[in-house]
């Protein structure tokens, strides 16, 4: 699911300036559509305070799409702060498509991703990513605390990162577009002025055997932000992206919850 990679760029809000974070503790609902059909569903449950963070994210596919293509994944990361920047801790991600499991779990040590859980084997599917290509990589959910930190700092979100998901290499660009008006739109919890970032994600390495040709396309995306309660904080409202699946996809938030229980900034991270 390599489109994932550019709508995973949108689902964080701007941080507190300079980088380290405000405490915040939330969760966002989307629905997302591919010619006008209901085709993914995701949440997203984060917890950021001035000592780590956590991100949870959860998608599934629904409608027509469910059928022909069912499946199912649940992306987690743990982390710390270094220089105003996130460092991961942990990273797992788990799912089920088409009936067949998929797991991965990563830790880092001292900037260096290590593999401890990976299934299918990376062999039996793709060309494993070098040692050498791994280190200084942050994965995907990390990166995207990186990039949109810019739009709390900078006032924009011009960035650019290199991600490792345990299968695949990575570099992910964001740059500033301007504000936009939305539309209202049926279901969506936000119509009016938006800040909009547009995303590029491209895989380096990792290709499935016989695609690089095919996975080394850049996919494109873009995200709009806007408070949801006067003065409150950027929130992705809208996002529209490139899939390899359905073409192109239309995101909208559907809900959002100011705490989520399940992550919470007492809660002690650990790597096994």
């Amino acid at each position: 699911m390599r489109s994932v990679l550019v709508l995973l760029l949108a689902l964080l809000p701007a941080v507190a300036r300079g980088g380290v974070p405000a405490v915040a503790d939330a969760r966002l609902d989307y629905q997302a559509y591919a010619h006008g059909l209901p085709v993914l569903r995701m949440q997203v449950a984060l917890a950021l305070w001035p000592g780590g963070y956590q991100v949870r994210l959860r998608y599934r596919t629904v409608g027509l799409v469910g059928f022909f293509y069912r499946g199912g994944q649940e992306d987690q990361v743990a982390g710390v702060w270094h220089d105003g920047r996130p460092a991961p801790r942990l990273y797992r991600a788990d799912g089920v498509w088409h009936g067949t499991p998929h797991r991965l779990t990563m830790a880092y040590d001292d900037g260096r991703p290590e593999l401890r859980t990976v299934l299918p084997p990376i062999r039996a599917q793709r060309e494993p990513v070098p040692a050498a290509a791994q280190r200084g990589t942050v994965d995907t959910l990390s990166a995207l605390v990186d990039l949109l930190r810019q739009i709390a700092s900078t006032g924009g979100c011009t960035d650019r990162v290199r991600t490792f998901d345990g299968r695949r290499l990575s570099v992910i660009a964001a740059r500033d577009a301007g504000t936009t008006v939305l539309p209202r739109r049926s279901g969506a919890v936000f119509a009016g002025p938006a800040l909009r970032c547009d995303f590029t994600g491209r895989m380096l390495a990792g290709f499935l055997y016989g695609q690089q040709q095919h996975d080394s396309r850049p996919l494109h995306g873009s995200a709009w932000f806007a408070p949801l309660v006067p003065g409150g904080p950027l929130w992705p409202v809208r996002l529209r992206f490139q899939t390899d699946w359905f073409g192109d996809v239309t995101m909208v938030l559907t809900a959002s919850q100011a705490a989520v229980p399940a992550l919470t900034a007492d809660r002690t991270i650990g790597v096994p």
